[in-house]
């Protein structure tokens, strides 16, 4: 889905089912059942793929559909136990809509002991002029754009001030480019 389907939270529509972006302030329920998929799926959506891992995790994709659409679980078992290949394309449908949050990198384990929360995101994005209650509206792609939009905001700003820091103190050059490169990896 491009920027602007992501920005304007919009949904699509497949039949009589309307597929929701889930939002922020639903990721507590939407994880539960989305993080095993993912991890099954491991950004791989072919049509085997998917096949499998609802064989392998049939309740979690029945409450995704529930919980991206405008109906509920006893619908998509019916789908389900009457039309397979019909519960497959809307089961990839909510998937395809929502895949900002399928198409994320399992967490590298660091040995730093700094502990980055939700709240340190979203504190992130107030700094930057967001709202909390905006913030929790958003779908979880349209957070995570937000996001990388506001670190590289960041990062050009400390760019600038270097710059500015440069001119007014004469640095040398071999010391204001290692400098420019540290900021730059962010």
């Amino acid at each position: 889905m491009n920027e602007f389907f992501l920005a304007s939270n919009r949904t699509i529509q497949k039949e009589d089912i309307e597929i929701n972006q889930i939002t922020v302030k639903d990721l507590d329920k939407w994880s539960q059942f989305a993080e095993p998929i993912r991890k099954e799926l491991k950004q791989d959506y072919s049509d085997e793929k998917v096949e499998s891992a609802i064989k392998q995790n049939k309740a979690s994709a029945l409450m995704l559909c529930s919980l991206a659409t405008n109906f509920d679980t006893d619908v998509f078992i019916d789908i389900m136990n009457t039309d397979a290949d019909k519960f497959i394309s809307i089961f990839s449908e909510v998937l395809a809509v929502n895949r900002a949050y399928f198409d994320q990198e399992d967490a590298k384990k660091t040995k730093e002991k700094t502990k980055t929360t939700w709240f340190d995101s979203f504190q992130f994005l107030i700094s930057k002029g967001h709202r909390h209650k905006d913030i929790l509206d958003y779908s979880f792609g349209t957070f995570l754009e937000y996001l990388k939009a506001a670190q590289r905001n960041e990062r050009n700003s400390l760019l600038s001030f270097g710059s500015a820091m440069r001119v007014s103190y004469h640095a040398d050059s071999k010391a204001y480019s290692k400098y420019t490169e540290e900021v730059k990896k962010g």
